[in-house]
């Protein structure tokens, strides 16, 4: 063997090493990942906190007595600024100047107040949009407020929410408050900010500026929060032009600031394909920190979670879970790319055996292969135009659909295990009665998709949005990956959830009446507004009674809910009290 054979040898052998460590790397970057939201989790729970709570206590009770030994020494001060501050007090002052307001429930009034007397125009700004606090009574109270003719303008969206804004629980109350925008035109209006503001204008009367994140959060947690309710003028003023004066922005426009603003991006070195910028989810960790940090700090590794000395690359894949790996990047196809016109000919001259073909960028829209004989498992269909085509009752079992148009395409009964979809459009297609055990989706368009009697079983569907797509209520989403997925209003009752993880899922207004969620993960799940009964079997412990669920069963408590268009067929509730509940 020549010294150049030899060396060409031993360089293809040091490439191939490189790449399975590179795997490793990707692998333990996704567990060192893990690794680190716990650390941050158990530091936020950090004893600590509660001696900075009581300092934060003495520091007001300090600025209050302060105040008062101030007004003793000025007499010519305004009797307006040095009232009873008390948490109890703030309604029942008329004039004020500036006033403290501590807590969720006071700041809660404030905000109700506002609406009740609003006449001209009230402007709310608040970074997130959720069920828990822009529930039913509070969405009478704006329709009230709107039908007194008085203009309503809603400041909205989390700039470091990125690509996210609008979508998952922190925003589970947006659609409501766009249905509000369509029945009100001109006189209910919602801007996009990028904010991380809570402030309230009541015509030109008061304002307040507080931490409390009202239209996010109710007032059942017991969460300290404070801020200041004002008469000033000039504050008053200077928010109003604040809001005015704020650009309404668009998606290119907030990632843009979003880059701009986040200076720790610039300072860490990515390796090349261990970490996709494009997949950084800052949403996620920002869940982690706590909704009220914007700004994610740098982290310093605690000594013991990692000891460089220690790694070894080729055990690596030993610390990581199967279900917690991250897909490693698509790989090419070895096969030669089959031209749209030579696989139809062979399709015409009867071959039915089209196992792994390469059929990337191939445009076969509106085309029907309607033969249950065809064999497409492990085709590659990345970035092919698929719209209307009629793959039905096909074999398709491992095939991969990357940037692919899939519009209104006709799969259903098809054979779609192990199947990728990622970055696909989806919209419109029929999916009914398909197999899709294993398969993946990845930042697809399931809008107004017929997903009726599909099987998800073990199937990643995490962050999917399902709140266009049709699923009927008997939907099997056993052992699946549902994490961060978006499930809002829909009837899945019947529906299978055992062992699935649901983790930060979305099921706010979700008909779950007989549901199965034997084994399932629901840590930070959303079910506001949801329905559930005797016969819905949720996981040991759980208590779906902090969620608002609402209970459907004889004798249950329902005033005042919003029950309209729900599948309550067959539902007895004998003695329930439905004193002011909508059944329409």
């Amino acid at each position: 063997m020549s010294d150049l054979e030899s060396n060409l040898s031993a360089l293809v052998a040091k490439v191939s090493q490189l790449e399975k460590q590179q795997v490793s790397l990707k692998r333990y970057v996704v567990k060192l990942k893990h690794t680190l939201d716990e650390q941050i989790e158990n530091f936020n729970h950090r004893p600590e906190i509660q001696d900075i709570e009581n300092l934060q206590k003495n520091f007001v009770a300090l600025t209050l007595r302060l105040d008062e030994l101030l007004a003793l020494n000025n007499p010519i001060k305004s009797t307006t600024e040095t009232q009873d501050k008390s948490p109890d007090n703030w309604q029942k002052t008329e004039e004020y100047q500036n006033q403290l307001v501590f807590n969720r429930t006071d700041s809660r009034d404030v905000l109700i107040e506002a609406l009740e007397t609003a006449q001209a125009r009230l402007i709310i700004v608040c970074p997130w949009l959720n069920f828990n606090s822009i529930d039913e009574h509070l969405l009478k109270k704006l329709k009230n407020c709107l039908n007194r003719n008085c203009q309503i303008d809603i400041g909205w969206g989390y700039l470091g929410d990125r690509l996210n804004i609008g979508k998952g629980w922190k925003y589970n109350a947006l659609r409501d408050l766009q249905d509000l925008e369509e029945s009100y035109p001109g006189l209910f209006r919602l801007k996009l900010l990028g904010t991380h503001e809570n402030f309230l204008v009541c015509d030109e009367r008061f304002a307040f500026v507080g931490s409390h994140n009202f239209l996010a959060s109710g007032n059942q947690s017991l969460e300290r929060e404070v801020g200041v309710l004002t008469s000033d003028s000039e504050i008053i003023q200077g928010l109003i032009n604040r809001f005015d004066d704020g650009e309404g922005l668009d998606e290119v426009e907030i990632n843009r600031r979003f880059a701009a603003s986040v200076k720790s991006l610039d300072e860490v070195e990515y390796l090349p394909g261990v970490i996709d910028e494009s997949e950084m989810e800052f949403r996620d960790f920002s869940m982690v920190v706590g909704e009220d940090e914007e700004e994610e700090e740098e982290v310093e590794y605690l000594p013991g979670v990692v000891d460089e000395n220690e790694m070894e690359f080729q055990d690596i894949s030993m610390m990581v879970d199967e279900d917690e790996q991250e897909e490693e990047e698509e790989e090419e196809s070895q096969e030669p790319v089959v031209s749209a016109e030579e696989f139809l000919r062979r399709y015409s001259e009867g071959e039915r055996d089209f196992t792994g073909i390469n059929l990337s960028g191939v445009d076969l829209s509106g085309k029907s292969f309607s033969d249950s004989k065809l064999n497409l498992s492990n085709a590659n269909f990345n970035g092919a135009n698929l719209s209307g085509a009629d793959l039905r009752d096909l074999n398709l079992t491992g095939a991969k659909f990357q940037s692919a148009n899939l519009s209104e395409i006709k799969l259903y009964s098809a054979n779609l295990s192990q199947t990728k979809f990622i970055n696909s459009n989806l919209n419109k297609a029929n999916l009914y009665n398909t197999k899709l055990e294993k398969a993946k989706f990845r930042n697809v368009n399931l809008s107004e998709a017929n997903l009726e009697s599909a099987n998800f079983t073990e199937a990643n569907l995490s962050g999917v949005n399902f709140s266009n797509s049709q699923l009927s209520n008997d939907a099997n989403f056993s052992s699946a990956n549902l994490k961060k997925a978006n499930l809002s209003r829909l009837n899945l009752r019947n529906a299978n959830f055992t062992n699935a993880d649901l983790s930060q899922a979305d099921l706010s207004k979700v008909n779950l009446l007989n549901a199965k969620f034997e084994g399932a993960k629901l840590q930070m799940v959303t079910m506001n507004q949801a329905l559930c009964s005797e016969t819905t079997v949720f996981p040991k412990g759980f208590n779906f009674t902090k969620l608002g669920v609402y209970f459907i069963a004889p004798a249950a408590s329902l005033s005042e809910v919003n029950l309209a268009g729900r599948d309550l067929s067959h539902v007895h509730l004998r003695e329930a009290n439905l004193q002011g509940a909508n059944l329409n």
